[in-house]
């Protein structure tokens, strides 16, 4: 499986998920460009990556923004001459009780989270005149609700419901539309963002996994460059979850105590 020839356009790029799908793509033989907010990060990004080999383009703006989005797109086709793949991965949360959800606060999630991956969608689709194929990053969180995150949990269901629509009207472009939902994950942020002996539960003693503990990076951007390849030609309007199973058990009868 490989990536040769085609160009990537990832969006939060500079870092997580989106800095380990632009490695594993120029791993696999294709020229990258990432965007992110913040330039220092997409410059620093860039840098890194080049040690990987291929060529890798920076274009700092906000996804929510239909503007940046053009400007984006125009940059890249201006220095590639085409796009064959986009990974819409830029996302943000808000935690807050679904009773304190400011209507700022929901809009901002709902404007990253899918208004974005909408707006990249139709730019990126318009001039994918050979095809290509699109992957959004969803989340195990658009299975079912985690804790105080509903607006959050709720853009992430419209994802996947934006990924089959896409999918359905796109296919006779050439375009494939598909989601990847990750569960917890190893990232710099979430292993910062706990305790020790947190972090060392979730690498080998994450028992809500049916694996025993969180994925790695690697495996979440495995399924998506085989999704962006063209082996996975026969493959869309699907949402894979790569959560370590945990979506698999409902952890139903867990939850009760035997009253002792």
């Amino acid at each position: 499986m490989r990536l040769d020839g085609k160009h990537i356009l990832i969006t939060g790029g500079g870092r997580g998920l989106g800095y380990a799908f632009a490695e594993a793509a120029l791993g696999l033989g294709a020229s990258v460009s990432i965007t992110g907010r913040s330039e220092t990060k997409l410059a620093e990004a860039a840098e890194r990556l080049a040690v990987s080999g291929g060529e890798v383009s920076i274009h700092p703006g906000d996804v929510s923004k239909s503007a940046d989005v053009a400007r984006a797109i125009d940059a890249v086709l201006e220095r590639f001459g085409r796009i064959d793949g986009v990974v819409n991965n830029a996302g943000i949360a808000d935690e807050a009780a679904f009773l304190d959800i400011t209507e700022a606060g929901w809009r901002e999630v709902v404007d990253v989270n899918l208004t974005g991956p909408f707006l990249v969608t139709q730019a990126a689709a318009r001039v994918m005149s050979g095809g290509g194929s699109i992957v959004n990053i969803a989340s195990v969180d658009a299975w079912g609700a985690d804790g105080p995150y509903a607006s959050y949990v709720a853009a992430k269901h419209g994802l996947v419901g934006l990924t089959r629509a896409a999918a359905a009207e796109l296919g006779s472009r050439g375009i494939r539309v598909n989601s990847v939902s990750p569960g917890w994950t190893m990232t710099d942020m979430a292993a910062e963002s706990v305790t020790p002996g947190v972090l060392a539960q979730m690498k080998s003693a994450f028992h809500r996994a049916a694996i025993g503990r969180v994925v790695e990076t690697t495996e979440v951007a495995a399924a998506v460059t085989f999704l962006l390849s063209d082996a996975a030609s026969g493959i869309t309007g699907i949402d894979i979850p790569v959560d370590g199973g945990t979506l698999a058990n409902l952890y139903i009868l867990e939850t009760f105590t035997d009253g002792e």
